[in-house]
């Protein structure tokens, strides 16, 4: 059973935009200090963000998967090509992060990285946009 958070529309749109705003900000952040050529706080400020993503993202994510998708899933016999749907753009959030974190690590391009964090950014506001209007207009 899910929280009653995730299954309102306000609510869930409310996690969603703070998430979402919180990342952006975070990224624009990093952007800066990667052009101001302040590559070790850059770095540093790399390992927070990946964190959030973590923290606040994927565990909501999670959440939502092992929750309101399952609910859903139940009284909603035919949402299930939807539910599959919405559970790769959590698994590309994923795939996205492990590339990133991977990258970081091996010492690799910057810009490369700046790309995945845009990438990660465009898959969330679109997945929630979809989650909102397929899932919680029920």
């Amino acid at each position: 059973m899910s929280g009653p958070a995730l299954r309102q529309l306000d609510a869930h749109r409310s996690i969603h935009e703070a998430a979402y705003g919180q990342v952006k900000d975070m990224t624009e952040v990093l952007k800066r200090l990667y052009h101001e050529e302040r590559t070790k706080e850059a770095k540093q400020a790399e390992l927070i963000l990946i964190e959030h993503w973590r923290d606040h993202i994927i565990s909501h994510a999670t959440s939502e998967e092992e929750g309101l998708y399952q609910d859903i899933r139940e009284t909603y016999p035919e949402m299930k090509n939807t539910i599959t749907q919405l559970t790769r753009d959590h698994d590309l959030l994923r795939k996205i992060l492990t590339r990133i974190e991977e990258s970081l690590a091996a010492d690799g391009r910057a810009e490369d990285r700046l790309m995945l964090y845009d990438s990660l950014l465009v898959v969330n506001w679109h997945h929630s946009r979809d989650e909102e209007h397929y899932l919680l207009d029920l």
